[in-house]
């Protein structure tokens, strides 16, 4: 398999965490550097890039109110490389309330990989439970049972700074070693509208050998209604030949078919930088939009064929 490279848009990272805790104040002070007062509460989810380290991250801030917490966290957490869950630690009337949550997630998180997770006890600066006292109200000793979970606990104040910088030096050191795990090994690719007529249908692995197949899976994106990720569909398709993962943007859906256990999180990136070229693009050359998708696969000069329009 050939390892691929997140594009500019950054590596999606989840901040998770009751309201009031600190989220949006957290990630206002990781994009500016510098505390932001009267922050409003996040109404559905907020996303900052910025760079960590040498890591440019894609943060999705989720709000923390209750209905929220059921109709996105898991969602967000399980499409990102790593968490940061936000606890307020110096309001004690939510303890059981924080904890029913933390393990709401823990429990619901549906992964196939490891993903780091930091746990951030934030305003360490006021009146607030110890750290032993945390682990143990809230069964953080408990997490061990999880391998596939990175975990790490830290005292933080967002409001001045405290020991913010290492969290996210941890959280990012953790995330690249993630990353350089994640491969996909692409088999073939198609470009069509969402009517399913194929505009581009390149075959990098000999998909013609297994073209019903293909076109089996294929037939079922086009049906599939439920599969939704902020303003753009998201989903993905899994058979005994292979992966399809697809992304739809206005009238065009761009398949990516891959092994059945590659990464679906990276297939995702790699459909964004071909949706990003498609909406750059100064002219409608087909030529130059084939070699700018196998450069980005790394597919070797004559190690592909482009198959003739078909209708789903």
């Amino acid at each position: 398999m050939t390892s691929l490279n997140f594009d500019k848009k950054g590596v999606p990272v989840t901040l998770l965490g009751l309201d009031q805790a600190g989220k949006t104040s957290l990630a206002l002070r990781l994009v500016k550097g510098k505390w932001v007062d009267n922050t409003s509460p996040t109404i559905g989810v907020n996303f900052e890039i910025f760079r960590a380290g040498d890591t440019l991250l894609k943060l999705f801030d989720v709000g923390g109110h209750k209905v929220l917490r059921r109709q996105f966290w898991l969602n967000y957490a399980a499409n990102s490389y790593g968490i940061l869950f936000i606890f307020d630690a110096s309001n004690r009337k939510r303890t059981e309330e924080g904890k029913e949550w933390f393990w709401y997630l823990i429990n619901n998180l549906e992964i196939d990989r490891r993903i780091a997770f930091a746990f951030l006890a934030n305003k360490a600066d006021l009146n607030s439970m110890e750290l032993d006292e945390i682990i143990e109200v809230l069964d953080l000793q408990k997490l061990s049972n999880f391998p596939k979970i990175s975990f790490q606990i830290f005292e933080i104040s967002v409001k001045t700074s405290m020991n913010v910088d290492n969290a996210m030096e941890w959280f990012t050191r953790k995330i690249q070693e993630y990353i350089k795990e994640q491969t996909v090994s692409p088999k073939g690719l198609i470009i069509s509208s969402i009517f399913g007529n194929i505009k581009l249908f390149l075959d990098f692995s000999d998909v013609t050998s297994n073209l019903i197949s293909v076109l089996d899976l294929l037939a079922k994106v086009y049906d599939d209604k439920n599969n939704t990720l902020r303003e753009e569909r998201v989903a993905s398709i899994v058979s005994n030949y292979g992966q399809i993962v697809f992304q739809e943007r206005g009238e065009i859906v761009i398949s990516l078919i891959t092994e059945p256990d590659d990464s679906q999180i990276e297939a995702q990136r790699l459909i964004e930088i071909i949706f990003n070229h498609l909406e750059k693009r100064e002219s409608d050359s087909r030529e130059e939009l084939v070699d700018f998708i196998t450069q980005t696969f790394k597919i070797s000069d004559g190690n592909y064929k482009e198959i003739q329009e078909y209708k789903i």
